[in-house]
């Protein structure tokens, strides 16, 4: 199976936000929160935006502190292998870093992957440089982050974009299909990996890899019901 990016409903809506927040004259500069739970395609989406449009891109660790989360923004903001000693420095040198990129018309938007695991210091961190530079923030996490956010008004209020990632539809998964393994799904087939992976799409990429293995098998390139019925039996597809 190859590794694909396909355009999801989810997607589009992160795109559009991402672009609304880094379009300073005419879209709605401040603060993107893209929610769901896992397995809906969050983090794929981010990076692939990433790459596109470039920026930063950093994922929380559990339990990190000041001193490293803002050292090591500050080593992805620029580029050095080594960041400050102290936090405020290190908060220092960014903010003058996105400051520079944004003069010379540059993208400077920080992603920040796995933000529901962030101490609210943190976030706060990051509400200080995008007061201080302009830059646009995403927020990517699970369905905690909306309730840590909304808890403080003063973030809250910068939240310009809000991106729910919802289960994926039928039309995704046929897509998916098409693209990643060459596999024609029936409709009966996408609306069985629907129900089954609840709209997961870390599980419909697993149902698929599965179905191109039982129809290669089979010497055809179209996955009906029956055959998704079949590696149903395989394994057990219950989220833990």
């Amino acid at each position: 199976m190859r590794s694909v990016f396909v355009e999801t409903g989810n997607v589009t809506a992160f795109r559009r936000a991402v672009l609304a927040v880094e379009d300073t004259e005419r879209g709605q500069p401040g603060i993107v929160v893209a929610w769901g739970q896992a397995g809906r395609g969050k983090t794929f989406a981010a990076r692939n935006s990433h790459a596109e449009r470039g920026g930063v891109f950093l994922s929380a660790w559990e339990g990190m502190t000041q001193a490293a989360f803002l050292g090591r923004l500050c080593q992805e903001t620029t580029g050095a292998e080594t960041a400050p000693r102290s936090a405020h420095a290190c908060k220092v040198r960014t903010i003058e870093t996105l400051e520079k990129r944004r003069q010379q018309g540059m993208v400077a938007t920080i992603y920040m992957d796995e933000a529901d695991r962030l101490a609210f210091g943190r976030i706060e961190d990051l509400r200080d440089i995008h007061e201080a530079t302009g830059a646009a923030v995403i927020l990517i996490g699970e369905e905690e982050l909306i309730g840590l956010l909304s808890e403080r008004r003063r973030i809250w209020s910068r939240v310009t974009q809000e991106v729910a990632f919802g289960p994926v539809d039928e039309a995704d998964i046929a897509a998916f299909a098409l693209e990643a393994a060459s596999l024609d799904l029936t409709p009966d087939a996408c609306a069985k990996v629907r129900a089954t992976s609840d709209g997961d799409m870390r599980l419909v990429r697993n149902m698929v890899q599965l179905l191109e293995q039982a129809a290669k098998a089979r010497e055809t390139n179209i996955a009906d019901a029956a055959m998704v019925a079949a590696i149903q039996k395989q394994k057990s597809w219950r989220r833990a």
